[in-house]
């Protein structure tokens, strides 16, 4: 949730007095703007500590906008986990068996490599990737000793992500400076289209 303070509000109101309905309407506008900032400056940090690509993070993000009679706006992560092939993962499509039957013949057992999180990650022991019918790759491991059942490995969902102390503080502090920003900027705009 994005608010103004008590001290932006007073100083819209002061400067736009003389303007009928501007301050609600110079408010609205900034916090949107800054809603917006917020989403983009959430899937930079996000990018910055989690091998995932920019898209997946901004589809999951949603701004409920300000109006000058609703002067306040949110942005909202929903969504559920990722299969471990958003990530970063090698290798992203399953191996010919052939050569998967060449590399176990020459005492190099063939892994899967995975890495969510930036600095973190390695082999996963006993996976392997594989094409179900749907089409969908993903990284699996079996249940048990049978060829089935099997289960999928799945990475962190996007608002696990934003989670992050590290990611909300961050993206907080900059939709906090967008504010600002944007409020002088639609303040100065209201009053040079009245003079």
């Amino acid at each position: 949730m994005i608010d103004f303070t008590a001290e932006q509000m007073a100083k819209a109101e002061r400067l736009l007095r003389h303007i009928p309905d501007a301050a609600p309407t110079a408010l609205a506008r900034a916090i949107n703007r800054a809603a917006e900032s917020a989403r983009t400056a959430a899937a930079r940090k996000v990018r910055e500590t989690y091998f995932i690509r920019h898209k997946d993070v901004t589809d999951t993000i949603k701004i409920r906008g300000a109006s000058p009679t609703k002067l306040s706006a949110s942005v909202v992560s929903s969504g559920s986990v990722f299969p471990l092939t958003a990530f970063r993962v090698s290798p992203k499509r399953p191996q010919p068996q052939k050569a998967a039957n060449v590399r176990w013949q020459k005492g190099k057992a063939f892994k899967v490599v995975a890495r969510v999180k930036r600095g973190e990650g390695g082999p996963i022991k006993s996976a392997f990737v594989a094409q179900m019918r749907s089409g969908h790759v993903g990284v699996f491991k079996r249940a048990g000793k049978e060829r089935k059942p099997i289960d999928q490995f799945y990475g962190p969902s996007v608002p696990q992500m934003l989670g992050n102390p590290s990611v909300t503080d961050w993206v907080n502090e900059k939709a906090k400076e967008t504010l600002d920003q944007r409020l002088d900027h639609e303040i100065n705009r209201l009053l040079e289209a009245n003079r």
